[in-house]
C-alpha cells in the first residue's frame, strides 16, 4: 500500500506517462482508484481503442446483440473524446472489426473521430477498420494532417477503391502503411509529391493501378501481396531496403531500376495453385536492378514457387558485394532446387554466410537438400551454413498462409466484384 501511496504521489505528468502505455479502456478504469486518480486519464496523450478489448472474443451470435456490442463501443469512444481535457493528442490508434451495422456513407462514427483527433495534432495514427460493404469514405482530413509522422491505414471491405483526397500535405510524415487499398496513378502521385519527408512505404495486399514508383526520399520500400495490373518501373535512389513479393495470379511485375543506395533485397515467390500459374519476363529482370545488395533474402511460398525462381535465374546477374543470403522454406517449396542455389553461389563471388529457415518438420528431400547445400558450400569455399527454424522475412508459415489469403481475396475481388 506504501508503494501505491508513492505513486499516486508523483507528478501529474509522470502519472500521464505511465498510463500510455496503456488501452485507454485500462486508462480509464484508473479513475476508480481514489480521488488523486479521477481526471488523470483525460491528459495521456496516446488514445488506442482496440474492439476485442470491449467484448470477449467469443462474438455473439444474434445480430442484435451483435449491434448492441457495437453501439456501446461507439457509445464509450464519443464518451471518451467528449471527456477529455483539451490538450494533443501524440499517438491515435483504432482498431475496429466485425462490424454489424452498416451506417449510412457519411454518417460512419470515423467522420466525427478523425476531425477531433487531428485537431489535436497527432504524431502517430493508426486506423484497421472492417466497414460492412462500402459505406466508408476516408475523411480526407487524414491526408492534411501536417503533425503526422507515422500513418497506417487498413480497411478491410468488400470495395473500397481509391482514395482520392483532392489534396496530400503531410509534411512531416515518415512512415506509411496502406493495406487493402485500390492504388491509382493521381493518388501516388499526390502522396509521393505531398510527403517531401516520407521514408518508409508499405502497400500490403493493394491493387496498383500504376505504372511506376518514382521518389527520390524513400529509404525502405514493401509491396506485399499486391495485385500490379501493369508492368511497374520502380526508380528509387535513395532505397536501401526492398521486400516485394511475386505472386503466381500476377499478369504484370515490377522492373528495379536506379537502386544504387540498395543494401538488403528480400524476393518472396509465391505460387498460390488455386489462382493458376503466370510466368512474366519482367520476373527474369527482377534482380539486374540489385546489383550492389549485400543481403538477398529469398522466400520461396507453394510447390511451384521453385518454377518461378528458376525462371528469375536465368538471367542471374553477378552480385559482387552480396555477403549474406537467406533462404526461408516453410512447406517443402526449397526441395529440388539445389541447381538454382548452385547458380546462385556462383554468381556471388564474395558470398560469406548462407542462412536456411525451415519448420521442424522436415520432409526427407529437403533434409537432403541440406546435406547438398554442405557440400556444394565447401567447394565454393564456404565453411557457414546456418540453420534456423523460424523466419526472419516471414516468422511462419501461418503468417505466409495469411497473406496468401489476403492476396487471393483481391484478385477474386478484382475478377468477379460483388
Amino acid at each position: 500500500m506504501a508503494g501505491a501511496d508513492r505513486i499516486s504521489e508523483l507528478h501529474d505528468s509522470i502519472l500521464t506517462r505511465i498510463l500510455s502505455y496503456l488501452t485507454t479502456k485500462e486508462a480509464v478504469l484508473t479513475r476508480s482508484l481514489s480521488k488523486r486518480w479521477r481526471n488523470v486519464w483525460a491528459s495521456v496523450p496516446v488514445l488506442d481503442f482496440d474492439s476485442a478489448d470491449f467484448w470477449s472474443h467469443d462474438i455473439p451470435s444474434g445480430r442484435s446483440e451483435q449491434i448492441e456490442c457495437q453501439d456501446n463501443f461507439v457509445k464509450i469512444i464519443d464518451a471518451v473524446l467528449a471527456s477529455r481535457q483539451v490538450q494533443q493528442v501524440d499517438r491515435f490508434r483504432l482498431v475496429w472489426k466485425y462490424q454489424v451495422r452498416n451506417y449510412p456513407r457519411h454518417g460512419h462514427p470515423l467522420r466525427r473521430w478523425i476531425p477531433y483527433v487531428v485537431q489535436q495534432l497527432p504524431r502517430v495514427l493508426s486506423l484497421y477498420l472492417e466497414p460492412l460493404y462500402d459505406r466508408l469514405e476516408i475523411p480526407d482530413l487524414i491526408f492534411t494532417c501536417s503533425s503526422l509522422e507515422e500513418m497506417k491505414l487498413q480497411f478491410d471491405c468488400c470495395w473500397l477503391g481509391s482514395p482520392h483526397p483532392p489534396l496530400v500535405t503531410l509534411p512531416h510524415l515518415r512512415k506509411l502503411y496502406l493495406g487493402r487499398f485500390f492504388i491509382s496513378t493521381n493518388f501516388m502521385d499526390k502522396l509521393l509529391l505531398g510527403c517531401p519527408s516520407l521514408e518508409e512505404l508499405e502497400l500490403h495486399a493493394c491493387c496498383l493501378f500504376i505504372s511506376q514508383i518514382s521518389c527520390g526520399n524513400l529509404k525502405s520500400l514493401v509491396l506485399n501481396g499486391c495485385y500490379p495490373t501493369t508492368e511497374i518501373e520502380v526508380s528509387i535512389p535513395s532505397l536501401q531496403y526492398l521486400k516485394v513479393t511475386v505472386m503466381s495470379s500476377q499478369k504484370a511485375g515490377y522492373i528495379f531500376k536506379n537502386m544504387s543506395s540498395l543494401v538488403k533485397a528480400s524476393i518472396c515467390l509465391f505460387a498460390i495453385h488455386q489462382l493458376g500459374m503466370h510466368i512474366l519476363n519482367s520476373e527474369a529482370k527482377i534482380l539486374t536492378g540489385l546489383l550492389g545488395i549485400t543481403t538477398l533474402d529469398v522466400v520461396l511460398y507453394g510447390l511451384r514457387a521453385k518454377d518461378i525462381l528458376e525462371h528469375i535465374l536465368k538471367t542471374c546477374p553477378y552480385f559482387g558485394n552480396l555477403k549474406f543470403m537467406h533462404f526461408e522454406s516453410f512447406d517443402g517449396s526449397m526441395a529440388g532446387c539445389i541447381d538454382m542455389l548452385n547458380r546462385l553461389i556462383q554468381h556471388s563471388p564474395a558470398l560469406k554466410e548462407l542462412t536456411f529457415y525451415r519448420c521442424q518438420d522436415v520432409a526427407d528431400d529437403e533434409t537432403d537438400l541440406i546435406r547438398e547445400l554442405r557440400k556444394l558450400l565447401l567447394e565454393y569455399g564456404i565453411v557457414e551454413l546456418v540453420e534456423r527454424h523460424q523466419g526472419s522475412t516471414y516468422g511462419s508459415l501461418s503468417e505466409l498462409e495469411k497473406l496468401s489469403n489476403e492476396h487471393t481475396a483481391l484478385v477474386e475481388l478484382i475478377y468477379w466484384p460483388t
